[in-house]
């Protein structure tokens, strides 16, 4: 997969997410918006086969039959996203790209979650929740690790 290279600066990138908020009032700097945000978007997608490069490699060891499964926000999801939380920057939102394993047990999810945490890994880990120790109200059980993607000619992003 090529790799898109960011071509707006975080600082036109959190500006574009508020024009995008707002709708296409005016429409020449709505589209512009609209191009940071595709760009942005786009940017994601090399750093989500990177990681899950690296997940499957890991269930090898532990789950050969383990279901990946990855994506990359929609881009009305983005904005939807956007309108729903007024404070939130489109250059930090966390959720843009994201990669599932689906494994037959809790010890097998564990396993998976110690593997990360023991492992010499590139990138860094900026937040996890662990739903498998205190489960969602709806009953979800699962661990998210979220991490920054390093790689030295492209800035840092977080998936």
């Amino acid at each position: 997969m090529a790799r898109p290279i960011p071509e707006y600066s975080k600082n036109q990138v959190a500006r574009a997410g508020t024009i995008l908020t707002l709708g296409p009032g005016d429409l020449e700097q709505w589209l512009w918006a609209f191009d940071v945000l595709s760009n942005w978007r786009a940017c994601h997608g090399y750093p989500i086969n990177t990681f899950q490069s690296t997940l499957r490699d890991k269930l090898k060891k532990i789950d050969r039959d383990a279901l990946v499964a990855q994506r990359l926000k929609r881009m009305p999801s983005i904005i939807n996203k956007l309108r729903r939380y007024p404070a939130m920057d489109l250059s930090r939102m966390q959720d843009i790209g994201g990669l599932r394993a689906v494994v037959a047990s809790i010890e097998e999810l564990k396993a998976l979650y110690r593997n990360y945490k023991d492992s010499r890994f590139t990138h860094t880990l900026v937040s996890e929740f662990n739903y498998v120790d205190s489960p969602k109200t709806s009953g979800y059980r699962g661990i998210h690790m979220v991490y920054r993607y390093k790689l030295k000619e492209l800035p840092h992003m977080t998936v």
